[in-house]
């Protein structure tokens, strides 16, 4: 969806026109170094742009041939009447053609296809920014945690699309909780062998029910721009839930005064540091 907004906008045809086939995938792309460094926009799409900043350099140069004009005094624009975007001398702005009408016309009379085929390497790898901000209650009977509210700030320069951002923040954030009050497994210290919470049916993630309501999670950008990025965007994912735990971790400890330093931070950590906590409370009245 980014990929494809970011076409759009360079070479002004509507986004519902624009097709993604296969995406970045190793069926059509070669391999790339790893898995890593939130890049799928930053790098991804910084290729993307250049690619369609050199297709558009095409379309322009073919289209003032027809013109008889130079390419600097044409214009590239979507009309939206026509649902298409457009090229046309600036001076005679009636005068117009298709880019679909260019690129025929440059099919049929053998000038060649309107296509450009390069690699981008990326010089620079910004970091993102992320800040979670959470509230707990701590049953101190049954030591379950339960977070009621959240805020989370973000920077990843400019959101190409608003919505797939804050899905990825709100999704992190899901993660993040995952790891800070659920995910466990053990494991046999002895032969070194998985004891249980292992499979799909006792491994333990969070639902639903244990998100706070969706009213109660406001999501913030920071609207930075990143003047390497395209169109000022760099990545948000990884980080998107890199904070979470420590900020569970803080608000646990604002509550009931213990601080914990693993995770998970289960019900049967909770009642055991408290019991810790009251006989050494016990202790010291002695």
């Amino acid at each position: 969806d980014a990929a494809a907004k970011v076409v759009a906008e360079v070479l002004k045809v509507p986004f519902e026109k624009v097709g993604i086939y296969n995406g970045i995938d190793t069926r059509t792309t070669v391999f790339d170094v790893n898995t890593h460094a939130t890049r799928g926009i930053y790098c991804g799409c910084g290729a993307i742009k250049y690619v369609a900043e050199k297709v558009k350099e095409i379309l322009l140069n073919y289209a003032a041939t027809l013109f008889k004009d130079l390419p600097e005094n044409l214009e590239l624009t979507c009309n939206k009447k026509l649902g298409q975007a457009i090229i046309y001398p600036r001076e005679i702005p009636q005068n117009y053609m298709t880019v679909g009408e260019i690129a025929e016309h440059a099919h049929i009379t053998s000038w060649g296809t309107i296509s450009y085929t390069d690699t981008l390497r990326q010089k620079n790898c910004p970091p993102c920014f992320i800040t979670h901000f959470v509230e707990v209650e701590v049953n101190t009977k049954t030591g379950e945690i339960s977070i009621p509210r959240a805020v989370i700030m973000g920077d990843s320069g400019t959101v190409i699309n608003p919505d797939l951002w804050e899905g990825q923040i709100i999704g992190a954030f899901s993660r993040g909780l995952g790891f800070s009050l659920l995910e466990e497994t053990e494991y046999d210290l002895n032969n070194g062998k998985l004891g249980c919470n292992g499979m799909i049916t006792d491994y333990k993630i969070p639902t639903a029910l244990d998100m706070p309501k969706i009213d109660n999670i406001i999501v913030r950008s920071a609207h930075t721009y990143e003047p390497t990025g395209p169109f000022g965007a760099k990545g948000i994912g990884e980080a998107a839930l890199s904070s979470v735990g420590s900020a569970i971790a803080n608000a646990i400890y604002n509550a009931i005064g213990i601080r914990f330093y693993e995770l998970p931070i289960t019900p049967e950590k909770v009642l055991k540091a408290l019991r810790e906590k009251e006989a050494k409370n016990e202790e010291g009245r002695g």
